[in-house]
């Protein structure tokens, strides 16, 4: 018979003719899923070929196999359609986070456009305002470069009203306040010592005199130098400060806390010993103050430390570093009292304090130079004589980046 031709070339009945076991299902489809044993005995009879073929066949297997086939179909089918939809959902979710992203870059580039502009706002308050000078004014010559370490002279003028023309040499002048900053290599803090203006030094030139003279016998570049020799090390940077700004400073924070040693009057302000809530008027009394006090300008550098510790405290304070318009207030109001040399700009400035980030109010550390006692000069000058070991100790310090420590051990001068 040729409807069961495909069973004895043992091809499971998925021949032309292993379709047809009951001959109603011609595409093989679903007739061979009621096919049974018996079925297949009656029509083949026992004893033929195809009786031996069904023996070694089983049909129930073939029936599941079949099925089971039909099901992975479907599940095929279904995965497909779910897959489709899987990667819509996931195609929708790229696009609404590469949506999210570009906003917040958006974001952030106007962020840093605007910290961009306010720093360049600044910039221009300090480079615009404050007076600067180049190398030959302030050092007579090539300007040391620092590679490490860092040192500032700081300069203090009680010109008052007068106008003192650092860039036309500036003799005949005196330097009332002479502080020299340190800054550590590590950029982990800053020291700052104070040196008596009557302190009795090695001028080059004139030879012995007071260190404040040095600016009257040749100008801001023998000072610088002067300074430089005591030290025993490079001066880096120069800036001169008008008194005044101390009381623009005072002002624009809003106040400053001073600890004062003693109580005393000047200029019809009374300062009590202990904490004193000063505004730029009484700061700038309280800055200048000498002649009452019985050890006269050590006093006078005490407040001045006292001063500058809390107008320290006041700005390093977060609600006013955290306050653009406040900081842009200290910057302007600040910056026309200020000389500097030109490569003292903002750009250094605020290089400096970017490294000197981390560093909190407790990190500045006052010290003044070691004075041995008072003394009269050959021609009946009052002066101040120095301690010459521990000047040899400063030099030392100085010259190694170890002023921190010597800072940590100096006492506090007294007469």
């Amino acid at each position: 018979m040729t409807t069961g031709g495909g069973g004895p070339r043992g091809s499971g009945g998925t021949g032309s003719g292993g379709a047809g076991f009951n001959g109603t299902d011609p595409q093989g489809t679903g007739a061979h899923a009621g096919a049974n044993e018996s079925d297949f005995y009656s029509l083949f009879g026992p004893g033929s070929a195809a009786t031996a073929s069904a023996e070694a066949y089983d049909y129930d297997a073939l029936t599941e196999e079949r099925e089971a086939e039909k099901r992975r179909r479907r599940r095929g089918s279904s995965r497909g359609a779910g897959g489709s939809s899987r990667i819509t959902r996931k195609s929708t979710r790229k696009t609404t986070g590469r949506k999210v992203l570009a906003g917040f870059l958006v974001l952030l580039l106007l962020l840093i456009a605007a910290i961009a502009a306010y720093v360049f706002f600044l910039a221009s308050l300090w480079n615009g305002n404050s007076n600067q000078l180049g190398e030959d004014e302030v050092f007579g010559g090539e300007q040391p470069v620092a590679t490490s370490d860092v040192n500032i002279l700081l300069l203090g003028s009680d010109a008052r009203d007068e106008d003192v023309d650092y860039a036309g040499d500036a003799r005949g002048n005196r330097s009332d306040t002479i502080m020299v900053m340190h800054v550590d290599g590590d950029r982990e803090g800053v020291q700052i010592m104070s040196i008596p203006r009557d302190s009795w030094v090695d001028i080059e030139g004139p030879g012995k005199a007071k260190i404040n003279a040095a600016m009257s016998f040749g100008g801001l570049p023998l000072a610088t130098q002067t300074i430089s020799d005591f030290i025993g090390a490079p001066i880096h940077h120069v800036a001169i400060m008008d008194f005044e700004g101390f009381k623009a400073l005072t002002d624009s924070v809003g106040g400053v806390v001073v600890d004062s040693e003693q109580e005393f009057e000047i200029d019809g302000h009374t300062y009590t010993e202990g904490p004193n809530e000063l505004s730029g008027e009484e700061a700038l009394p309280f800055v200048r103050a000498r002649k009452m006090f019985a050890d006269g300008d050590l006093q006078r550098i005490r407040n001045q430390q006292a001063f500058l510790t809390g107008l320290m405290d006041e700005i390093i304070a977060a609600d006013t570093l955290g306050n653009p318009a406040k900081v842009a207030g200290i910057v302007r109001d600040f910056s026309p009292y200020m000389t500097v040399d030109d490569k003292l700009d903002a750009s250094r400035i605020a290089g400096l304090a970017f490294e000197l980030r981390g560093m909190r109010s407790g990190d500045v550390e006052f010290f003044s130079a070691p004075i041995s006692g008072a003394g009269t000069s050959s021609d009946g000058q009052a002066i101040l004589n120095i301690d010459e070991e521990k000047q040899a100790q400063i030099q030392d310090a100085f010259a190694n980046d170890t002023v921190a420590e010597y800072a940590q051990e100096a006492e506090t001068v007294h007469l």
